[in-house]
């Protein structure tokens, strides 16, 4: 759930950026990619609220660590905090690449099966 919650934002991200290129593309299948998009952040959005709620359920805190805290530049930090124990997630970026691909994959594969 935390990998979950520390990944879909960045996606999300992603997806807006391209969408907002795409409004100023001249592309001529351009409406075809904007509805694409939207589906896409459509359902990321709704994984990332459900994974939201089911950490505030487990009663997991979670929040970004600083980038100038981060020892190592090339990677993510997220704290957590459950049931009094408190712990460190970490996400090199090759990792981050990695997962993005990965779930960008499913996401699409999702969209085009409707």
């Amino acid at each position: 759930m935390i990998k979950e919650c520390c990944l879909l934002p960045l996606m999300l991200d992603m997806v807006e950026k391209q969408r907002k290129d795409m409004e100023t593309s001249t592309t001529p299948m351009k409406s075809l990619y904007l509805a694409t998009l939207l589906k896409l952040q459509d359902m990321i959005h709704a994984d990332l609220v459900y994974t939201r709620n089911q950490l505030r359920t487990a009663d997991i805190k979670l929040w970004k660590v600083d980038a100038s805290e981060v020892r190592e530049k090339s990677a993510f930090k997220y704290e957590y905090v459950n049931k009094g124990y408190r712990g460190v997630f970490e996400m090199l970026r090759s990792l981050v690449k990695a997962e993005l691909a990965k779930k960008f994959g499913q996401y699409i594969a999702k969209v085009f099966e409707k």
